[in-house]
């Protein structure tokens, strides 16, 4: 046969093959708007470093959908939704749909984190879980909790007039000047959780749990680890070459494990000796009105509890030290709100989480602190459990989710000014529009809402109130006089923190100092 007699047979071949190809572009899935990137490899070298959430609330208007936007890194598609009105279409009304998580091979496959509520699917054990939370923290049960969140308020204040230079310390973690008084953000969460008080420097649950927080960021930080997004590499064998990351997450799962196991067993070892003080984790093991816990659901209490200190320690103390900043470069609104608490509370005593609805511009300071600092810009990620669609663009199943809490909560359509710190967004009367509470996206959407927030709100809010009565935050001065500005600038993590700053810490005056000492003293 001739090449001529090939030439047919080429061209209709050839024309076949092209026809494929036309349809299979017509048919392929049109994604939500995005950067295109590069093939197999996509966004991932355009992707960025820092603030992922500001990057993607740019994309939202640089390719004409502000809404909603997708690119896929190495494979992965990531959908991002930048309005609180997408959020709510699809998380909140579509929430079947989206309620799942992401399970990465890293974070979750490796380190056999399936049973944690920040990784597990939402089949029957993550409504159990989330049944025995909104049972302890709903909004009427978590005023049981208000003594706890009022004395670690005044023992936060206490240590920053001690040693205001410490004062993020102070916040954050159990390193104080008297050594008799636990810090703050970890007191709360462990005495909520196991009943537990912090007696003494470097405490060792406090120091297991700061390390798991770490641990837990880098192990789920996207894009870091290369088995994320080639999953087949988590089947070979540990001592292969480069295979370092599986003895990694082999470790790293044990060490997160032995962070919940730990003041568990406390808990239970209280409970034979007859002296547990009540708790999240002592109620559910041994109720007043019914028998023990059974292996199953003591296993539920663990993997519970041991996520109440990762979800809810970081994120209220970046919402307390992006108060502190505020209050330290705006000095109106620190005298505003000093001057509502002394009109309503009086320097006769101390807040109280009583006084919450008499204070409407501290309320109004709180809200502010959510909307601008937003403590988790992107909260944790969701997947869904099923194609579907939306305004015509196609979201496929495991794809997954990503709910730009900042977007929304900077989106200028709906906060005039947004970067501008401003309480009288949310004030009555005070010739602002209203604007919306953040504080209904601050926490989640759907099934996987925050179940802790009335803790959180209550936590943060009694913080500002103590600090306000009795601190007078000042920019620090250096030693030639000169006043220090401090930078906004934040961290990049799940959890997002003003960067470190400077700040002059002095009590209101004696009698406010002498306050607060006869409150630690006599818990009045």
């Amino acid at each position: 046969m001739s090449t001529t007699d090939f030439l047919p047979i080429f061209l209709a071949g050839a024309l076949a093959f092209g026809l494929v190809g036309i349809v299979s572009y017509f048919r392929a899935p049109v994604y939500p708007p995005g950067p295109k990137g590069l093939p197999i490899l996509g966004a991932a070298l355009i992707h960025p470093k820092t603030e992922y959430w500001k990057t993607y609330a740019e994309w939202g208007r640089t390719f004409g959908m502000k809404g909603i936007i997708s690119f896929h890194v190495v494979g992965r598609r990531m959908i991002v939704i930048n309005s609180a009105s997408v959020a709510d279409e699809l998380l909140n009304k579509r929430s079947v749909i989206y309620s799942d998580r992401p399970f990465p091979a890293m974070a979750g496959t490796l380190m056999k984190r399936e049973k944690s509520i920040f990784y597990i699917s939402h089949n029957p054990r993550f409504k159990m879980y989330r049944k025995l939370m909104h049972h302890s923290f709903n909004g009427k049960a978590s005023e049981s909790y208000w003594p706890v969140l009022e004395r670690e308020a005044r023992v936060m204040v206490d240590n920053m007039l001690r040693s205001p230079a410490d004062f993020t310390q102070h916040i954050r973690r159990n390193q104080w000047a008297c050594a008799s008084l636990p810090s703050n953000s970890s007191a709360v969460i462990m005495k909520i959780a196991y009943g537990y008080s912090i007696e003494k420097d470097n405490d060792h649950f406090v120091a297991i749990a700061e390390e798991a927080l770490r641990v837990g960021s880098l192990a789920g930080a996207p894009g870091r680890w290369l088995v994320d997004s080639f999953p087949i590499l988590q089947y070979l064998p540990e001592w292969f070459p480069g295979c370092g990351f599986k003895r990694q997450a082999r470790e790293w799962g044990t060490q997160l494990y032995t962070q919940s196991l730990e003041p568990h067993n406390f808990v239970k070892r209280e409970l034979a000796a007859g002296r547990a003080v009540p708790s999240f984790t002592s109620t559910l093991l041994q109720p007043p009105d019914g028998p023990p816990a059974d292996p199953e659901m003591e296993d539920i209490i663990l993997w519970t509890a041991g996520a109440l200190y990762a979800a809810g320690a970081d994120t209220t103390v970046a919402a307390t030290k992006a108060f502190v900043f505020i209050m330290t470069t705006q000095p109106d609104i620190q005298q505003r709100a000093q001057e509502e608490i002394d009109t309503v509370v009086g320097k006769e005593r101390l807040p109280s989480l009583q006084d919450r609805a008499s204070l409407p511009y501290v309320e109004c300071i709180l809200k502010e602190v959510l909307r601008w600092a937003s403590p988790s810009p992107m909260g944790l990620f969701h997947c869904t459990a099923t194609d579907d669609y939306f305004q015509g663009y196609y979201i496929p199943k495991k794809a997954t989710v990503i709910a730009n809490i900042w977007a929304m909560l900077h989106d200028a359509d709906v906060y005039p000014e947004p970067m501008r710190f401003i309480p009288e967004r949310f004030l009555p009367d005070s010739g602002v529009p209203i604007q919306p509470d953040p504080s209904e996206i601050a926490f989640g959407f759907g099934r996987r809402v925050c179940p802790g927030q009335h803790i959180a709100e209550a936590s943060v809010f009694i913080q500002i109130a103590t600090a306000l009565a009795t601190l007078e935050f000042r920019k620090a001065v250096d030693e030639t006089g000169v006043v220090q500005e401090p930078e906004v600038a934040f961290t990049t993590a799940i959890t997002s923190h003003i960067k470190p700053f400077k700040c002059n810490i002095t009590p209101r005056s004696d009698s406010a100092r002498v306050l607060l000492e006869h409150a630690l003293d006599t818990g009045v």
